[in-house]
């Protein structure tokens, strides 16, 4: 079913994706083709036709230049000093304008060789830049020789006819130049706009190719959707059947749900009161803020451990508490606790310890520590008085260690006996309720059965309970054999 599944959503997944693809690379081309035509279409209206007006200027002012000159040599013939300086200085101002529209004109091709144009039309406006250049660098040739010859008012012109001829013949050569830039600009008109309608044809074949193309995909869409239907029978009893054993699991869910649900609700309440109460209390001025926060910082961290353990519950019994195996020294950790411990007892109960040294243990630390202080906390909750001894052991031929708990409290209470070891078990006689959550040593009877170990209690001939457990030594012992064997 499942495998009938994954071709059904294969073929509808490709079909669908490449029916995207297709209209989506006709939009991306489309709006790459109308960038393209956009940028050329840029250069015909803001380049091509400034060019055109600014050579035109260039080719007037030229003539001007011309007519001054012709001026300033009639003026000088004919000794009329006053006419030859005005003439004199309109040559030099038109110099300037002409100077101004060459800088202009090659100001704005330079900019529009960053556009991203093709490669022709890049040519061609570097052909106009070079082109305006030499009529840049012969112009300048011009002025210079004509700032020469003209530079002081000469009443003997016996050899301006000769310097006329040069200056005419440079003149000619700047208005050759002009007529050779105008074809370069129509060279680029052409190629501006061959290139717009040769993009523009690319354009309309790939999307006529892109549109044919997406209309097969939706043909085949079509078949792969016929496909699917004579199949529906078949897939119906086939999910049906799934459904089924889906229920069944969820059923299973269910009930680890609804368990996990009274647990939530039974032990995040405790807690909560407290918190309640300190906060009341607080607002009245019974107690100060400081008490006030230090009872709803206790009560916050049982919140956390009940929390937690809530967590271990669910991990256990959806089956995926994980164990860290490590090899540690199990008397160390002991002591360890034990030290933690003795810090905030009275000295009416003593913690005594027999632990046999170098027993180095292969498990979870963390794990097991958690089982050593449950216990612990359990002693230290039914003893009022007297002494609790912490006995380790361990029997290399068997691979096991044994770890004891021995308190000096009331003992265990018959009817619980047969419970200990489940969950929410915190009666005692008459129903009188001990304070706890019920879950230390049901989580820690979980902890030690998933090392492959034995957890176990027992009322002591004088007064209290001991509560023992064992786990293997080293790991590499098949530990649900063991456990069979002890439980034997």
């Amino acid at each position: 079913m499942q495998d009938h599944k994954t071709n059904t959503s294969l073929r509808i997944g490709i079909s669908v994706a490449m029916i995207i693809m297709m209209l989506g690379l006709a939009l991306t081309l489309n709006a790459f083709t109308t960038y393209a035509i956009t940028n050329e279409m840029k250069v015909l209206s803001d380049l091509n036709i400034p060019i055109t007006q600014g050579i035109t200027r260039i080719y007037a002012i030229q003539q001007m230049e011309q007519h001054c000159i012709d001026d300033m040599i009639a003026y000088q013939k004919t000794s009329s000093k006053i006419n030859y300086e005005i003439s004199k200085n309109q040559f030099e101002s038109y110099n300037q304008e002409s100077s101004y529209e060459i800088k202009k004109i090659k100001d704005l091709t330079n900019a529009f060789l960053n556009y991203g144009l093709d490669y022709q039309t890049t040519e061609n406006i570097s052909t106009l830049i070079t082109s305006l250049n030499e009529i840049e660098s012969i112009h300048f040739q011009y002025v210079e020789k004509a700032d020469k010859i003209f530079e002081t008012y000469k009443s003997d012109a016996n050899d301006l006819d000769t310097s006329a001829t040069d200056l005419q013949a440079q003149q000619n050569q700047i208005n050759l130049k002009i007529i050779l830039l105008n074809d370069e600009v129509q060279k680029l008109t052409d190629s501006l706009n061959a290139g717009v309608e040769e993009d523009k044809q690319k354009a309309f074949t790939w999307q006529m190719i892109i549109i044919t193309s997406a209309g097969i995909m939706s043909l085949a869409l079509g078949y792969f959707l016929n496909l699917i239907n004579r199949d529906l029978v078949r897939e119906v009893v086939r999910k049906t059947r799934s459904l089924q054993k889906a229920n069944r699991e969820l059923e299973k869910m269910n009930i680890l749900k609804d368990d996990f649900i009274n647990i939530a609700s039974h032990e995040l309440k405790s807690p909560l009161h407290p918190i309640y109460g300190f906060i009341e209390l607080a607002q009245n001025g019974d107690i100060g803020a400081d008490e006030a926060l230090a009872g709803i910082s206790k009560q916050a961290r049982q919140l956390e451990e009940v929390a937690n353990r809530i967590l271990d519950i669910s991990r256990i019994e959806n089956g995926s508490l994980y164990l860290s195996y490590e090899k540690f020294n199990l008397s160390d950790m002991i002591s360890e606790i034990v030290s933690s411990h003795a810090l905030n007892l009275d000295n009416s109960i003593k913690i005594e310890t027999n632990l046999e040294t170098g027993i180095s243990v292969e498990a979870d630390r963390v794990r097991i520590g958690q089982v050593i202080r449950n216990l612990l906390n359990n002693a230290l909750k039914f003893t009022e008085s007297g002494t609790i001894r912490i006995t380790v052991q361990h029997n290399l031929q068997k691979n096991l260690v044994e770890v004891s708990i021995k308190d000096n409290g009331p003992g265990i209470y018959s009817e619980v006996f047969p419970k200990l070891f489940n969950k929410f078990i915190t009666k005692g006689p008459k129903t009188e309720s001990w304070k706890g959550n019920g879950l230390g040593l049901y989580l820690s009877r979980e902890i030690i059965n998933a090392h492959g170990g034995h957890i176990f209690a027992y009322n002591n001939k004088d007064t209290g309970a001991t509560f023992k457990f064992t786990i293997p030594i080293m790991r590499h012992l098949n530990a649900i054999e063991l456990h069979e064997k002890i439980m034997n």
